[in-house]
């Protein structure tokens, strides 16, 4: 379980093709760093193990299947890129997200950015899936890249951000440019909705 809230960035130092995967080591700064093996992380929202670990976890390695190389943008990484990173939550932590599982459903594309205020403030437009667009409701619950964010407007598929600059410093959403493609976990309290009213209603 994950809430959204961005402990820090971590650089790609090494991918690995292997048979059933990919295998990438990380660097990053934890402020706590107390790194397990076995223990879960999200990489940009994506939940991973860490199966490696030196320096306290400050350097780390995860492996991939290809099934989530399929469903999420870690297929897309290079040597050199920035991603989010998030422990998952300890017991007693405080709840500053939303209810985050780590489990990805899809690939936004960025539509648009632009600066709308002399203070730094950008406004994002992501197109979702047509599969997921259901899900998105002003004001409510999308992680992107593991970012626990407010949907601002919803419009012809797409959905409206608008990102503070405390936001887009401590994130990798500074490299939100226009077709980039972003990770989505759309609010799971949504789907549970849906279930409930699909059984309720095919009785």
């Amino acid at each position: 379980m994950f809430t959204g809230i961005i402990e820090g960035k971590g650089k790609v130092i090494q991918i690995h093709p292997i048979d059933s995967g990919i295998e990438f080591q990380i660097i990053t700064e934890w402020e706590n760093p107390d790194l397990k093996i076995g223990d879960s992380v999200a990489i940009n929202g994506a939940c991973m193990t860490a199966t490696k670990l030196e320096n306290g976890g400050n350097l780390f390695s995860f492996y991939t299947s290809f099934k989530s190389l399929e469903l999420t943008n870690l297929s897309r990484l290079t040597e050199g890129d920035e991603v989010n990173l998030e422990r998952a939550m300890a017991v007693g932590q405080r709840y500053g997200g939303h209810i985050v599982q780590g489990h990805v459903d899809g690939m936004g594309q960025v539509l648009s950015r632009k600066e709308i205020e002399e203070n730094k403030v950008e406004e994002f437009w992501i197109v979702a899936p047509e599969e997921l667009r259901k899900y998105f409701v002003k004001k409510g619950s999308v992680t992107v890249d593991g970012v626990s964010l407010t949907v601002v407007d919803v419009r012809e598929g797409a959905f409206q951000l608008i990102l503070i600059p405390e936001t887009i410093q401590k994130t990798n959403a500074k490299h939100w440019a226009k077709d980039k493609l972003v990770n989505l976990e759309v609010d799971v309290l949504a789907k549970y909705i849906e279930n409930f009213l699909e059984l309720r209603f095919s009785k």
